[in-house]
C-alpha cells in the first residue's frame, strides 16, 4: 500500500488534477497559492503541487483555515494515512465537539489543501458539490499530501486528559507480532491460493482453513489482549500491505512490501497507517465481509490513541477510560445507545430505567479489543499493572513516533545472530534478534513451524524451490543463515541444500527457441560435430535458442506444434497389432514421454526412417505398474492412432486374467461345403455323433464315435478318407 511518501503522493495529487474542470482548477488555484497570470492548466497543476511543498505558503494558509479545517488535517497526519472517508473524519470532528456539518471538508477542497478520491464514473469533476452529492459521505473518500499534513501537526485537538499516577515498571512488545503472522499468510497463500465467491466472500473451505489455523488464531506471545478472527485479519492486513494481491477473485503471493526492508519502524509506520483501512474486519464483530456497511471503528481507533498521546510525561491511563470516552463522544455510539435506551423505556413502559446501562458493557464497543488485542502487539503501547491487577496503558516510544507526537521512532536494538539451525533441518529462530526483513527471507525458503518467544521453521524440499524461482540462490540461502547464525551452519543442512539447489539449476527456460530432433543419437552427434549451436536435451533432441545462427538448408523441417490444440494422430498400427509406427510430421514431444511408458524402442528404425515402438508383455507390465492401466491404454490409442487398441495388445495387457486354456487332440471332419455341415448337425442320426463344431465345414468327431459314423453316412452314399 502507498506510504505518506511524498514523491508519491504528489503524483497522485497531479493525476486528480488533470480530471478537474478548467474553471475548477482555477478556482483552487487562486486560494492555495493566488496566480497573477492567465497561466496554462499544466503550469496551474505543476504551481498546485510545488505549493503544498512550500512551507511557508502551507503554514499561511492552515493559519487562514476555520480550526475544524485544521483539526481534519492535523487527524490525517496523525494517522499517517493520507486517504480517509469522509464519513469517519466527520464523525471524529463531531466527538471532539464539531457540529455535524460537512463544510470543514468542502473548504478544505476548495482551498487546495484537500483532494477527492475520484471514482472512474466522473472522468470530469466541475464541481465538489457534484462530487459530494454521488451517495453520501460514508462512501466518499479524500486524501491530503504529506507535506501539508505533518504542518498541522500541532492542532490542539482539543482532548481530555486521562491521566493517573502511576510508577511500575513498563512492558512493551517488540512489535514482531503481525509481521511473523502476515509471513505465515503470504506461505500459504504461495502453497494454495485464496478464492473469493462472485459476492466477494471467501470460499467455506478457505475460510475454515482460515480461522483453523494455529499459527494465524493463537494467542499472541506478547499480547494482553484477544481479539476475534485473527487469522482473517491477517489477510486483509496483507491485503492492504499489498504482501498477497487479488486478481479475479483469486488471492496470490506478492513481493514483499518496500518498507520490510527497511527496518521495524518503517513495517510497523506501513501497518498502522493500514489500519484506517480495514473494511471487512473490527475488533468487534470481527471478520464481517466486504460490502458489510458503514464502518465507525477506524475513526475510534484513530481516536482513543490520540487521547494517549494526550497524556502528560509519564502518565498512564486506563483503557476503560478510554473506551468509556469514545462510547460517550463517538455519534456511532451515541445514537446507537440512545436508540436502545428508547427502545427499553418503550419495552418497559416507564419514563426511564433504574439506572443508564454502562457503556462498557456495550457489546459494539471495540476501543477496549483495539487497545489491548491490536495496539499493543503493534509496538503503539506499553502497558502496566496497577495495585488492583487491571491494565494501564500509554503510548511507546515507537507509538509516540507513529503517532506523530515524537520526532524520531526508538533505536533498533542489534542481534544479528539470533538463528539455531539444526543438522535434523528445523531452524528456531529467537525473536529478539529478528527483523522484518528477516522474517520475509526466512518465510521463502523455510515452512514456519511455531510462533512464539522462539520461532521454528522447518527446511524442506518445495520452499527452497519456491526461494529459488523466487530469485533467491544456494549462496544467498546459505548466506542468510550462516549471517544470523549462532553457531556453523550443519553440513547436513548444507547439502540438503545444494542438492535441492542443484536439482531446480538442472531446469533450464528458454521463451523461445528452435527445437532439433534426429533420427538416432548418432545423427545427432555428428551435428553437433559439424559445430550446431545446440544444446543437448536427450540422445536425439536438442535445443537452439538462436535460429538465426543455424543453415536451415542442411536440415528437414517437419512442423509447427501448436500444444493447446487436440493431440495430433500421429501412430500407425502395423498388422501384427503391437508394432507402433510413429508419423514425424505429425509428431509431438509429449509423445516422446508418453511411448517409453509402456513400449520399447525398435532398433534400427523401420526402412523409411521412421520410428518404431513394440508392445511387449515386460514394457506393458512396466506401464501397469507407472499406473498406466488397460482403460488409459484405450483412451491413448483412440487420441494418437485414431483406432481401438488392438486385440493383441489387449491380450497382451490383460494375458495374466484370461482363465487357463485347454489343450487336447481331437479328429477333425471336414466337409465340402457349409450345407454339408448344416445336414450333418441337424440329421438327428449324425447329430449325436459330432462333438463341437469348429467352423462353417469343420466338425470335431470323438475316435470312439468314428466307426458309427462311418456306417451311417455309408447309409447316405457318402464316403470317409482317411
Amino acid at each position: 500500500m502507498p506510504l505518506p511518501d511524498p514523491a508519491i503522493w504528489s503524483e497522485h495529487v497531479r493525476r486528480v488534477l488533470r480530471r478537474y474542470d478548467e474553471a475548477l482548477l482555477r478556482q483552487v488555484a487562486v486560494k492555495l497559492f493566488k496566480p497573477r497570470n492567465q497561466w496554462p492548466l499544466d503550469e496551474l497543476i505543476e504551481r498546485n503541487v510545488a505549493t503544498v511543498s512550500n512551507v511557508a505558503v502551507v503554514d499561511r494558509r492552515l493559519e487562514a483555515l476555520d480550526p475544524a479545517g485544521r483539526r481534519v488535517l492535523a487527524l490525517i497526519g496523525h494517522s499517517r494515512q493520507p486517504r480517509w472517508k469522509v464519513g469517519n473524519l466527520l464523525e471524529m470532528l463531531v466527538a471532539l465537539g464539531d457540529a455535524v456539518d460537512v463544510r470543514p471538508v468542502l473548504a478544505l477542497l476548495e482551498s487546495g489543501l484537500l483532494y477527492p478520491d475520484l471514482p472512474d464514473s466522473i472522468p470530469r469533476l466541475k464541481s465538489f458539490e457534484q462530487w459530494l452529492g454521488l451517495g453520501g459521505v460514508n462512501g466518499l473518500a479524500v486524501f491530503a499530501h504529506p507535506h501539508v499534513t505533518a504542518r498541522a501537526l500541532g492542532e490542539d485537538l482539543g482532548l481530555p486528559d486521562l491521566s493517573r499516577s502511576h510508577d511500575a515498571p513498563p512492558q512493551e512488545a517488540d512489535g514482531l507480532e503481525w509481521p511473523l503472522r502476515l509471513a505465515v499468510v503470504w506461505q500459504q497463500v504461495a502453497g494454495a491460493p485464496l478464492r473469493r465467491t462472485q459476492q466477494g466472500e471467501f470460499f467455506k473451505r478457505d475460510l475454515d482453513r482460515l480461522r483453523a489455523d494455529p499459527l494465524l488464531n493463537g494467542a499472541a506471545a506478547e499480547g494482553i489482549g484477544e481479539i476475534p478472527d485473527a487469522g482473517l485479519l491477517a489477510v486483509e492486513l496483507a491485503l492492504v500491505e499489498g504482501l498477497v494481491q487479488e486478481n479475479d477473485g483469486e488471492i496470490t503471493a506478492a513481493a514483499p512490501p518496500v518498507a520490510w526492508d527497511r527496518d521495524l519502524a518503517a513495517t510497523l509506520e506501513s501497518l498502522w497507517a493500514a489500519v484506517p483501512r480495514l473494511e471487512a474486519w473490527n475488533t468487534c464483530e470481527g471478520w464481517r465481509g466486504s460490502g458489510a456497511g458503514a464502518n465507525p471503528y477506524p475513526s475510534a481507533y484513530l481516536l482513543a490513541l490520540l487521547l494517549l498521546a494526550r497524556l502528560p510525561e509519564g502518565g498512564w491511563a486506563r483503557p476503560e477510560a478510554v473506551e468509556l470516552w469514545v462510547l460517550e463522544h463517538h455519534p456511532y455510539w451515541v445514537q446507537s445507545r440512545n436508540e436502545d435506551r428508547r427502545s427499553k423505556m418503550e419495552d418497559r413502559g416507564a419514563a426511564g430505567s433504574s439506572s443508564t446501562r454502562s457503556a462498557l458493557s456495550d457489546p459494539r464497543s471495540s476501543t477496549l479489543a483495539f487497545v489491548l488485542g491490536l495496539a499493543y502487539p503493534l509496538r503503539l503501547l506499553q502497558a502496566a499493572r496497577d495495585r488492583d491487577g487491571a491494565w494501564l496503558v500509554r503510548l511507546s516510544p515507537m507509538g509516540r513516533w507513529l503517532l506523530g507526537v515524537a520526532e524520531a521512532p526508538p533505536a533498533p536494538a542489534a542481534y544479528p545472530q539470533t538463528l539455531l539451525v539444526q543438522p535434523n533441518l528445523e531452524i528456531v529462530a529467537y525473536r529478539q534478534g529478528l527483523t522484518p526483513g528477516l522474517i520475509s527471507r526466512l518465510g521463502q525458503f523455510a515452512a514456519w513451524k511455531s510462533l512464539g518467544a522462539a520461532c521454528t521453521l522447518q527446511l524442506q524440499p518445495e520452499t527452497v524451490y519456491r526461494a529459488l524461482e523466487a530469485g533467491q540462490t544456494f549462496e544467498t540461502i546459505l548466506q542468510t543463515l550462516e549471517q544470523h547464525g549462532m553457531r556453523a551452519t550443519p553440513p547436513a543442512l548444507v547439502e540438503s541444500l545444494r542438492t535441492w539447489a542443484d536439482k531446480r539449476e538442472r531446469l533450464g527456460i528458454y521463451p523461445s527457441a528452435t527445437l532439433f530432433e534426429f533420427t538416432s543419437a548418432a545423427d545427432m552427434n555428428e551435428a553437433l560435430a559439424r559445430g550446431l549451436p545446440a544444446v543437448r536435451l536427450s540422445d536425439r533432441l536438442a535445443v537452439v535458442t538462436n535460429e538465426g545462427a543455424v543453415d536451415f538448408r542442411n536440415f528437414r523441417l517437419t512442423a509447427t506444434r501448436d500444444y493447446g490444440l487436440p493431440l495430433e494422430k500421429c501412430v500407425e498400427v502395423e498388422a501384427d497389432g503391437v508394432t507402433l509406427t510413429v508419423d514425424l510430421t505429425r509428431s509431438d514431444l509429449l509423445l516422446e514421454t508418453e511411448l517409453p511408458r509402456f513400449a520399447e524402442p525398435v532398433d534400427p528404425a523401420s526402412a523409411n526412417g521412421r520410428r518404431q515402438y513394440r508392445l511387449t508383455p515386460a514394457s506393458l507390465a512396466a506401464g501397469q505398474s507407472g499406473g498406466l492401466g488397460l482403460r488409459a491404454l484405450e483412451e491413448w490409442f483412440a487420441q494418437r492412432t485414431g483406432q481401438p487398441l488392438s486385440p493383441a495388445a489387449r491380450l497382451l495387457l490383460v494375458g495374466p486374467l484370461v482363465p487357463q486354456l485347454d489343450l487336447r487332440q481331437q479328429l477333425v471332419l471336414h466337409v465340402g461345403t457349409p450345407e454339408v455341415a448344416d445336414g450333418l448337425v441337424q440329421w438327428p442320426a449324425t447329430r449325436a455323433l459330432i462333438h463341437v463344431r469348429l467352423g462353417p465345414t469343420a466338425l470335431v468327431v470323438a475316435e470312439e464315435h468314428v466307426d458309427e459314423l462311418r456306417k451311417r453316412l455309408r447309409e447316405l452314399g457318402v464316403g470317409i478318407q482317411g
